[in-house]
C-alpha cells in the first residue's frame, strides 16, 4: 500500500526524481550499509585491528546483490540493518566473516551510511541550484530594463523592471545555496565510537579507525559521538526547508504572474500537464502549484524533525527512526522542486508588452512616489504627501489629471516652476537603480557591501 505522495508510484513521478529515488532506493540503501563496513573492514586492517586481507575480502563481497536483497526483504521484523548485516555475513568465508562490523553498533553504520546518502543528495540539489542561479541571472541581464509593476500587499507600488525580480530570486538563491554548503560540515559526519561515544571496543585505535573511516568515505571526523545529539541533522532538515521555501517564493510570484488577471507570464500549453480535462482554453499553472507542494510537505517534515524530542542520555533510537522517513521525504522534496523549476524557467513565456501595460494601468498613480519625491524639497513632505494623496482620489473619482489638479491650485502652480510634470508622470523614468541591480546580478558582480556606482 502506497501511503502518500511521495511513495505512490502514479504520484510519486511529480515529486521526486529518478536520481533521487535511486539514491535512497533499498538497493542504494543496503548497499551504503555495505559500503561503510567495508571501509570500517579496510582501516582495521591497515592498522592491524583485523587479519591481513580481511578487509579487501569484505570490500569484494559487500555489494547489495538480488540475492542479498531477497534475503533481506523475506527476513523478519524488528532491526532492519541486522538482516542486512546478517546477508552479508553468509556470503563470506569462515575465516573473513567474525571480523565484519569488528568494535562497532548498529547506529554508527546507520549513521554514517545515510551521511552517504545526504552527501549524494545535497550534490543533486547543489548542481540544480548552480543551473538554476545560471539560467535567472541569464534573465535578470534580458529583462534588466523590461519595465513592470512591483506590488505590495497586492497592490501596485511602484514601477520596478522584471530583470530586478529576477535579480532578487539570485539573491535568495545564493544565500540558501551558502546555508547548505556550510551545513555540510555539521551533518556529513562519521560515527564510529562504539556502543556509548567511549571507543572501549576499538582497543585504543578508536580515533584513528575514525578519522580512516572519514578519510575512505570523504565524510568528515569528530571525535565525540553525536549518537543523542542530533543538531546536526537538524539544521540540515531547516536549511533545506528554507531553500524549499525559497523556490517556493519564486514559484508562487510566477504563479500569480499567470493569473488571467495578470497575464504577465504563461506556461506553454501541454495538455497533459497544464491543461483542463473540461476546459479546452485552460493553461494551468501546473508547474507551480507541485513546486509550492512540495515546498509545504518538506517543510512539514522538518518541522518533525525540529520537534523530535532529544535523545535520552549517551543514544535514543527513536530519534534515528524519525530521521529514517523525515530526511529523506525532505531532500527528495526540495531537489523535485528544484529540477521542476529549472525545467518551467526553460519554457515559460514572458510578455514584455503586457508587463508594460500592466505597468501603466494605473497612469501616474504609479508614480506619485517620485512626483510627491520631488515636490517635496518646495513644499516640506508632509504637505506633498498630503497633496498627493488628495489628487490619488481625485484622479479615480473624476479623472482629474496632474496637470488640472496642480492649476487648480495656484498657491502650488508657483512653487513647481521648472518641474517637468510629464516626464514625472512617465513609469519608466522612476526604476531607480532596478537595471543597474539587474545587470550587476547578470554579470556576476559582488552586491553586498559595495556601492552599485563604484
Amino acid at each position: 500500500m502506497a501511503f502518500g505522495s511521495f511513495d505512490n508510484q502514479i504520484t510519486r513521478r511529480g515529486y521526486v526524481t529518478p536520481q533521487m529515488d535511486h539514491i535512497w532506493s533499498e538497493r542504494s540503501t543496503v548497499q551504503s550499509w555495505y559500503d561503510v563496513e567495508a571501509a570500517l573492514a579496510r582501516v582495521q586492517t591497515t592498522i592491524g585491528m583485523i587479519p591481513a586481507g580481511t578487509g579487501d575480502r569484505i570490500t569484494a563481497q559487500a555489494k547489495a546483490t538480488d540475492a542479498v536483497m531477497k534475503q533481506i526483504f523475506t527476513g523478519g521484523t524488528g532491526n532492519p540493518f541486522a538482516l542486512g548485516l546478517d546477508a552479508l555475513r553468509s556470503v563470506l568465508d569462515d575465516d573473513t566473516r567474525p571480523w565484519v562490523h569488528y568494535g562497532a553498533t548498529t547506529q554508527d553504520i546507520l549513521d554514517t551510511a545515510r551521511g552517504l546518502q545526504i552527501r549524494d543528495s545535497l550534490d543533486l540539489i547543489d548542481n540544480c541550484t548552480d543551473k538554476l542561479l545560471e539560467r535567472i541571472r541569464d534573465l535578470a541581464g534580458t529583462h534588466a530594463n523590461t519595465l513592470m509593476v512591483a506590488r505590495t500587499n497586492g497592490q501596485h507600488a511602484v514601477p520596478t523592471t522584471l530583470g530586478l525580480r529576477f535579480a532578487r530570486w539570485a539573491s535568495d538563491l545564493e544565500r540558501s545555496r551558502d546555508r547548505l554548503v556550510a551545513t555540510r560540515q555539521r551533518c556529513l559526519l562519521v560515527q564510529f565510537s562504539g556502543a556509548a561515544g567511549t571507543y572501549a571496543s576499538m582497543k585504543g585505535h578508536g580515533t584513528t579507525v575514525a578519522m580512516g573511516v572519514a578519510w575512505e568515505l570523504g565524510l568528515v571526523c569528530e571525535f565525540i559521538a553525536w549518537h543523542a545529539s542530533r543538531d546536526g541533522l537538524t539544521e540540515l532538515a531547516c536549511n533545506l526547508a528554507i531553500h524549499a521555501q525559497t523556490i517556493a517564493k519564486i514559484a508562487e510570484d510566477l504563479y500569480n504572474m499567470q493569473r488571467t488577471d495578470i497575464q504577465e507570464a504563461a506556461e506553454a500549453l501541454d495538455p497533459h500537464l497544464s491543461g483542463s480535462s473540461t476546459m479546452p482554453q485552460k493553461r494551468n499553472p501546473f508547474s507551480t502549484m507541485k513546486i509550492t507542494a512540495a515546498a509545504r510537505m518538506a517543510a512539514g517534515a522538518a518541522a518533525t524533525v525540529l520537534t523530535n524530542p532529544p535523545g535520552d542520555f549517551e543514544r535514543d533510537h527513536r530519534q534515528l527512526e524519525v530521521e529514517r522517513d523525515a530526511i529523506p521525504r525532505i531532500l527528495a522534496a526540495v531537489d523535485g522542486a528544484g529540477q521542476k523549476l529549472l525545467t518551467l524557467l526553460d519554457v515559460l513565456e514572458f510578455d514584455a508588452d503586457q508587463l508594460n501595460v500592466n505597468a501603466r494601468r494605473e497612469g501616474v498613480l504609479l508614480v506619485s512616489e517620485g512626483i510627491m519625491m520631488q515636490l517635496a524639497p518646495r513644499l516640506g513632505h508632509e504637505a506633498a504627501h498630503d497633496l498627493l494623496q488628495e489628487f490619488s482620489a481625485a484622479y479615480r473619482t473624476d479623472g482629474t489629471s496632474l496637470h488640472e489638479f496642480v492649476a487648480a491650485r495656484p498657491e502650488i502652480a508657483t512653487k513647481l516652476d521648472g518641474i517637468d510634470l510629464d516626464k514625472l508622470s512617465d513609469p519608466s523614468s522612476y526604476t531607480g537603480l532596478s537595471a543597474e541591480l539587474a545587470q550587476r546580478i547578470a554579470t556576476g558582480q559582488p552586491h553586498t557591501g559595495t556601492s552599485v556606482t563604484e
